[in-house]
């Protein structure tokens, strides 16, 4: 168990490791290797919760994906613009308080009104979300943590690659 303060902290650790240490490293790795896949991240509207979608972010740049991360609170329509903008692979939505989950909804449903839904992979996660919900919600994988999110994310892009070869 961790007390909320020391989780806080821990993330601002984190975060600063990230940003001294990981990302010049990744930057200067980038330019030798090609991206498994552009992912343009953020947490939900109505959510300004972070600490675990950082820890996602960092973990998908270690393992070779390109990320975007758009931040906290961001709406429905922001995701995808950023999504078109960037030309990303995949929108990856957090979602740590009950209230923001319909907003993963939203995504999904303004993509499929916008005709882009094929031009773009829908992930989601967070503590209120469950694979059931984000398979209902028709999203094309969830994230239990960091790690399985990454696995979900490889597992995705082999198989969109797949299909364009």
């Amino acid at each position: 168990e961790i007390f909320l303060p020391e989780l806080m902290k821990a993330g601002i650790v984190v975060k600063a490791v990230q940003q001294q240490a990981l990302e010049p490293a990744i930057r200067g790795h980038s330019a030798e290797s090609s991206s498994l896949g552009t992912i343009v991240i953020g947490t939900c509207q109505g959510d300004i919760h972070d600490i675990g979608k950082n820890m996602v972010a960092l973990m998908l740049q270690v393992n070779g994906f390109q990320v975007i991360d758009l931040g906290t609170n961001i709406s429905p329509r922001a995701f995808i613009d950023a999504a078109k903008r960037e030309q990303a692979d995949i929108i990856a939505l957090s979602s740590l308080l009950t209230p923001s989950m319909p907003y993963i909804k939203d995504v999904i449903g303004l993509l499929n009104g916008f005709g882009l839904r094929d031009q773009f992979l829908v992930v989601a996660g967070g503590a209120p979300v469950t694979r059931e919900w984000a398979q209902s919600i028709g999203a094309d994988g969830f994230g239990e943590d960091a790690v399985e999110a990454v696995e979900v994310c490889r597992k995705l892009m082999a198989e969109r690659r797949g299909k364009k070869a």
